[in-house]
């Protein structure tokens, strides 16, 4: 008797892993954004978690949904000259990547209160226990992914990389056999139904090797480079003297800027990155995603989380 209903629970856990849940109406969003890098000199790093991040709210995921991590956070260091701010785009175009608000005056400012996860507790192990649910019991609701099998899920992962790793503080790394292994223990327990990973990193695409129909069904890979490809900065700012954004996400930004995701879909933004000039290969890795077509899925499923929405246009 006890083997049997062994047997019978195994079973059930099996079928709530494996089933399908297709949500693309956005109203289970959960997004993680992740920058490994530390040093002031990786400005870009923050300013491409943070631009992510304002994209994200202003779609509409509420604040509960969205787990910001940055290993360094350059808005209040001392060697930024505009203290209190970052910034994704250079010199005389200078466009906020914190501005929540939608004021371009100086209320749009980014709290380092406001990240979940900072300095050195962004490590590898914390972002694999964070997907997989295995923080201690004392984490706080709020510092937890808590989505669920009809959830849809953006991760997002920027910083240095290399063939199938991304570096963590200039010593430690997460490879993409641990991602796929995130991933593989997040469907067993029954944490997306799909997911959408978005790479923005030199040899990006590397990280999605290990992603596979039969261990990481319903997933979407998207990475800024290809294998052996570096993913290249956008121009140096001459104030800050570094610069303040990838050039993939700094992309990603003007096309959310110029509300063609107000009905877009994954097909939308994929031809958009294609024409981008990033100098660098995009990579989709869609092998695993399955029906229905990823290209038709709307970016207000992952990126946002209603319907419809509007974003306020970027100063000029």
């Amino acid at each position: 008797m006890m083997r049997a209903l062994v047997y019978a629970l195994v079973a059930s856990l099996t079928r709530a892993a494996t089933t399908t849940t297709t949500n693309f109406r956005g109203e289970d969003t959960w997004v993680v954004l992740v920058g490994a890098s530390r040093y002031f000199a990786n400005y870009r790093h923050a300013a491409n978690v943070l631009a992510m991040r304002r994209i994200a709210q202003r779609l509409g995921v509420p604040r509960e949904r969205l787990l910001v991590l940055l290993a360094e956070d350059p808005t209040f260091d001392g060697r930024n000259p505009h203290r209190g701010r970052v910034f994704i785009s250079a010199n005389g175009k200078r466009r906020a990547a914190d501005d929540l608000a939608g004021d371009w005056g100086a209320n749009a400012t980014h709290l380092f209160a406001d990240v979940d996860y900072a300095g050195d507790e962004v490590t590898p192990e914390l972002v694999r226990h964070l997907l997989t649910g295995r923080l201690g019991a004392s984490t706080p609701r709020s510092r937890r992914l808590d989505s669920g099998p009809s959830s849809n899920v953006l991760v997002y992962l920027t910083g240095h990389g290399g063939d199938e790793f991304l570096k963590f503080h200039d010593s430690d790394e997460l490879s993409a056999v641990e991602i796929a292994d995130a991933v593989a223990e997040m469907r067993a327990k029954g944490r997306y139904g799909r997911l959408v990973l978005v790479a923005d990193t030199c040899q990006a695409g590397s990280l999605l090797a290990r992603l596979s129909p039969s261990r990481t069904p319903n997933v979407l890979g998207v990475a800024s480079a290809k294998l052996g490809e570096n993913a290249y900065a956008a121009g140096a700012d001459a104030v800050v003297g570094v610069a303040l954004a990838d050039r993939f996400t700094e992309h990603v930004s003007k096309f959310f800027d110029g509300n063609r995701a107000s009905s877009g879909t994954w097909g939308d933004f994929e031809r958009s990155l294609r024409k981008a000039p990033t100098r660098s290969t995009l990579v989709v890795e869609d092998a695993a995603w399955g029906a229905p077509d990823w290209r038709a899925a709307p970016l207000a499923a992952f990126f946002g989380s209603e319907p419809t929405f509007h974003l306020t246009p970027w100063p000029p």
